[in-house]
C-alpha cells in the first residue's frame, strides 16, 4: 500500500491538460482560459464623467464657495451614449451624465450635490481640481495590455472584462469525457424490475453528479456483469473516451475481476491499494496511454476515492491551478475516533457558531451508508489508531462551498 499524498503524485505525474476549443462567451463562466487576452482598445475608450454633475473648466471655480458660488452658462446636456460636439469655454458648464464622454475643453466634473442650478445658470459652490470625477481614458485597461493569461479561471468578473472587451467567444480549455463504468452482477438497469438479490445502480449516478460537478462530461456505459469478456468489452469503449472510472471489482473476492482484466489487456498498474480508509482497494492504470480509475464498489468508498484521486486528475486535465479541495481547521464537536491503522476519512457536517465551524458526524460510517455522503459537509482526515476529542481541531476537506440542510432538522 502507498500512501494517500503519493497515489496522488502519480496519478497527477500521467494526466496533462486536453485541447481547447472556443466558446460564447457564458459558456466560459467556470472554465479555465486557454488563450492570453489581449486588449484591442483601451478601458474606458475615453475620459468620461465618473458621477452626475456639470463638465467645467477647473479653472472657473478657483475660490468657489457657498458664500461666493461662481457662475456659469449652462451650453447643454450630455447623457451616456451621447457625445456633445461642442467646446466648453471659460465662464461655461455643460450638464452630464455618469459615463458621458468627457467634452473638449472640459477638464473636470462637479458633483451635482455641490451645485445650484436654474434653467440657463449654474452656482458652483465648492472649488475642483483638474481631472477630478473624472474616469481617465485607458485607466482600468491600456490597448495592446495583456489583462488576462492562460490558466485564468472565469469567474463573473472575467466574464465581464472580456463583455467590455468585445469578446463574444473565447478559447477555453475542453471538459473531459468520463466514461463511467459500474461492475457487478447485482446491479439493476433502469429498465429492470427489481428481483431477489438485485439492487439499483446507484454508483453510476453519484459518479456522474460528480463528474460533472468537477467539470467533466460523463458517458454512462454500465452497469456490467463481472465476466472478464464483457468487463474487457467494456474497458475497450471506455477508454474511447478522455478517461475512464469503474467501481467495483477491485478487491480479492472470486469475482473482483478488474484489475486481472485490466492487466490481460495490457494496462499498466501505476497504484494498486492505497493506505486509506474507506478506498483501500483503489487502483489506477494506463490503458493505451488513456487514464483508468478502478474505484471501490461500496458506495462511500467509491465517492471518496472519486474526490481524492478522480476530481484532481480532472481539474488539472481543464487547466485548473487549484487541483485539490480546500482544507480548514475546525472544532469538534463530539470526540471522533478511529481504530483502524489506515488514516480515516470520515464524513462530517458542520455547523457555524460564534466561535467558528464545528464538526460532528454524519452518522454511521460503514463504506456502503450512502445517507453518510448524502448530508456530508467535508471528510474529516484522521490518522491511523488516534482519537480526537471534542473540542479539539482537525482537519477537514470541504466538499461543499456551504453546508448543506440536514435531515429531520437535526442541523
Amino acid at each position: 500500500m502507498i500512501a494517500v499524498e503519493e497515489a496522488q503524485r502519480i496519478i497527477l505525474a500521467s494526466v496533462d491538460r486536453i485541447g481547447w476549443k472556443y466558446v460564447e462567451l457564458l459558456d466560459a463562466l467556470g472554465r479555465v482560459l486557454a488563450e492570453n487576452v489581449i486588449a484591442p482598445e483601451p478601458i474606458p475608450p475615453w475620459d468620461n464623467a465618473a458621477m452626475d454633475g456639470y463638465a467645467l473648466r477647473s479653472e472657473d471655480t478657483c475660490d468657489a464657495s457657498g458664500d461666493r458660488p461662481v457662475a456659469l452658462r449652462l451650453i447643454g446636456t450630455a447623457a451616456a451614449g451621447q457625445i456633445f460636439d461642442g467646446l466648453v469655454e471659460k465662464g461655461q458648464g455643460l450638464r452630464i451624465m455618469t459615463g458621458a464622454p468627457l467634452p473638449r475643453g472640459a477638464d473636470a466634473v462637479i458633483r451635482q450635490e455641490d451645485t445650484q442650478a436654474t434653467d440657463r445658470e449654474v452656482f458652483v459652490v465648492r472649488e475642483v481640481g483638474p481631472g477630478q470625477n473624472v474616469r481617465s481614458a485607458g485607466e482600468d485597461v491600456k490597448t495592446g495590455e495583456e489583462v488576462l493569461a492562460t490558466g485564468t479561471l472565469c469567474r463573473p468578473g472575467v466574464i465581464g472584462l472580456l463583455a467590455a472587451l468585445g469578446r463574444r467567444r473565447v478559447a477555453v480549455y475542453q471538459r473531459p469525457r468520463v466514461a463511467i463504468l459500474a461492475t457487478g452482477d447485482e446491479l439493476l438497469r433502469w429498465d429492470e424490475a427489481p428481483t431477489p438479490g438485485k439492487i439499483h445502480n446507484s454508483n453510476s449516478y453519484a459518479l456522474a453528479a460528480q463528474v460533472l460537478q468537477a467539470g467533466g462530461v460523463p458517458v454512462l456505459l454500465g452497469p456490467v456483469a463481472d465476466t472478464k469478456k464483457l468487463l474487457a468489452e467494456h474497458l475497450r469503449e471506455g477508454v474511447r473516451a478522455d478517461l475512464c472510472v469503474t467501481s467495483g471489482g477491485v478487491s480479492v473476492g472470486d469475482y473482483d475481476l478488474m484489475v486481472e482484466t485490466l492487466r490481460e489487456l495490457g494496462a499498466e498498474v501505476r497504484v494498486r491499494k492505497v493506505n486509506m480508509r474507506p478506498g483501500k482497494p483503489f487502483t489506477f492504470a494506463l490503458l493505451g496511454q488513456k487514464p483508468v480509475f478502478a474505484l471501490p464498489g461500496n458506495p462511500i468508498s467509491c465517492m471518496v476515492t472519486f474526490e481524492l484521486f478522480v476530481r484532481p486528475a480532472l481539474r488539472k486535465m481543464q487547466g485548473y491551478s487549484d487541483l485539490f479541495h480546500p482544507e480548514i481547521r475546525v472544532t469538534a464537536a463530539q470526540a471522533i475516533v478511529n481504530k483502524d491503522r489506515r488514516p480515516a476519512y470520515l464524513r462530517v457536517i458542520l455547523t457555524q457558531t460564534d466561535a467558528g465551524y464545528t464538526a460532528r458526524l454524519t452518522g454511521d460510517q460503514g463504506s456502503a451508508m450512502l445517507h453518510s455522503m448524502a448530508w456530508a459537509d467535508g471528510l474529516a482526515f484522521v490518522p491511523g489508531e488516534t482519537e480526537i476529542p471534542a473540542g479539539r481541531q482537525l482537519r477537514i476537506l470541504l466538499l461543499a462551498d456551504e453546508p448543506t440542510a440536514s435531515p429531520l432538522g437535526t442541523r
